[in-house]
């Protein structure tokens, strides 16, 4: 087995995403951070909603297709030898809505589409639709599915993780049967969709307790998804520059799961180098 090597992050919000209260997240900054953490390859993926496609929220209203591009025009002279991608994190409401065009899609490097921002109640999710923990996995299932149908994801975006239900993940995913994520991931590897690992799925990279989430619960989807013949990528999150760089953290769960540096999808030649 050869040991992988984490020399990409491509899901980095800048302050061009509503939620990131952090001002030094621009891009000549997150530049410098990680190529002192030794990144080769960056994504900008701050959330879209293409303006095209009727149903936005309220707060998705002003974060469309031109918003996120605006980074291209702030990109430093010299990227001190990282290369750069664009691409966004979309949304995805069920029953096909997604947030984005295949016309806007391919204008971005990348696209990462969630199927679990399940705390936007009354946007992605109805309240009768996640009632019980059942209903949770259930739905956490058909909604993976539904998004590797679309063909619109290069990668899917916190796999699994519900969004909204932090106190009961042991619970919901423990009623996600193996037979189930075979069928999941076995879609996704069959369009060469990409399969997040980020640093939300262990508990203690992130300082959280671990009465309702252990890691082993994510360990067992992976190794799953990775029996299943997926690919993966790495991406921190960050909504801050503090965030930059804690995908290394991720090296003794890559170890663990046996995931080698052909398992990680290649993203070099695919963006901007400035020399």
């Amino acid at each position: 087995m050869t040991r992988p090597s984490i020399d990409h992050d491509i899901h980095i919000h800048t302050y061009l995403s509503s939620c990131s209260d952090d001002p030094e997240t621009v891009p000549s900054k997150i530049i410098s951070k990680a190529q002192e953490e030794g990144l080769a390859v960056v994504g900008f993926a701050d959330h879209m909603w293409d303006s095209s496609i009727p149903g936005a929220s309220e707060w998705y209203q002003t974060q469309d297709l031109d918003h996120v591009l605006q980074i291209r025009e702030q990109l430093p002279e010299d990227t001190q030898g990282v290369e750069v991608l664009i691409g966004c994190e979309s949304e995805y409401c069920g029953d096909g809505l997604a947030g984005i065009s295949k016309k806007a899609a391919e204008q971005l490097d990348f696209v990462l589409l969630p199927m679990s921002h399940f705390h936007m109640t009354g946007f992605v999710v109805q309240k009768w639709q996640v009632s019980t923990h059942k209903k949770v996995a259930d739905l956490l299932v058909r909604r993976f599915q539904e998004v590797i149908e679309l063909g619109l994801a290069t990668g899917i975006a916190h796999p699994f993780l519900p969004l909204g239900f932090k106190d009961h993940i042991d619970t919901i995913i423990g009623q996600i049967s193996d037979t189930a994520f075979e069928d999941c991931f076995g879609r996704a590897a069959a369009r060469s969709v990409s399969i997040e690992i980020q640093p939300a799925f262990f508990p203690e990279l992130m300082g959280a307790g671990h009465n309702s989430h252990h890691s082993e619960t994510y360990l067992r989807m992976f190794s799953i998804a990775k029996d299943m013949g997926c690919c993966f990528h790495v991406g921190s999150d960050a909504h801050t520059l503090a965030g930059i760089g804690r995908t290394r953290l991720l090296m003794p769960y890559l170890e663990q799961l046996g995931i080698e540096n052909e398992d990680l999808i290649s993203f070099s030649g695919r963006g901007i180098t400035i020399a």
